[in-house]
């Protein structure tokens, strides 16, 4: 699936703000994480790592060049493959639980950022929101346009190095469940 410009700015203001009714598709992937911090931490987290990711695929070309990083935060810059500045506990944690989940280790960061590519079709879905589901549990919510095997690891590779400590999915559900769902 390639995404759009317009469908990566709308992606961007998810980030920020609800989708109106109007706008839920019938049905949504789900991603049900159990977080190693508070869930506010959690999505502050996720929101500062998409929100540059979302923004150089709207403004810069992917040429096969070096993306610049200036705008991720470090603590995701570090936890890359290949960077020789310390990660926090978090985020190294969070690699060890992901290579023990999916069995792949670190992602390198510009590998990460190229899945953002507008005109590739490697990214399966677009950032739909953040709900809690419980103490330490959220649900992270993406339109995968009503697939239900798509290709997320890049996803699950950033929740889990922002505070992962189990990513169970994707399913899919009804937009009624979101709907009902409380926004993070």
């Amino acid at each position: 699936m390639m995404h759009e410009i317009e469908d990566i700015e709308q992606e961007r203001l998810r980030l920020s703000r609800r989708p109106s009714l109007q706008e839920t598709p019938p049905v949504v992937g789900v991603f049900d994480v159990r977080t190693s911090c508070p869930v506010a931490e959690f999505g502050t987290r996720v929101r500062s790592v998409l929100d540059p990711a979302l923004r150089l695929a709207v403004s810069h070309p992917f040429e096969g060049e070096d993306l610049p990083v200036d705008a991720i935060p470090h603590w995701f810059v570090a936890v890359a493959r290949g960077s020789a500045d310390p990660a926090p506990d978090f985020a190294v944690h969070g690699a060890e639980r992901y290579t023990a989940a999916i069995g792949r280790g670190a992602w390198d960061l510009q590998e990460w950022l190229y899945q953002f590519d507008p005109e590739s079709e490697f990214r399966g879905w677009a950032w739909w929101g953040l709900t809690q589901s419980g103490d330490r549990e959220v649900r992270l919510w993406v339109d995968t346009w009503g697939e239900s095997f798509f290709a997320c690891d890049e996803l699950r590779w950033l929740a889990y190095v922002a505070g992962a400590v189990k990513v169970d999915g994707p399913s899919l559900e009804r937009s009624d469940a979101w709907i009902a769902a409380a926004q993070i």
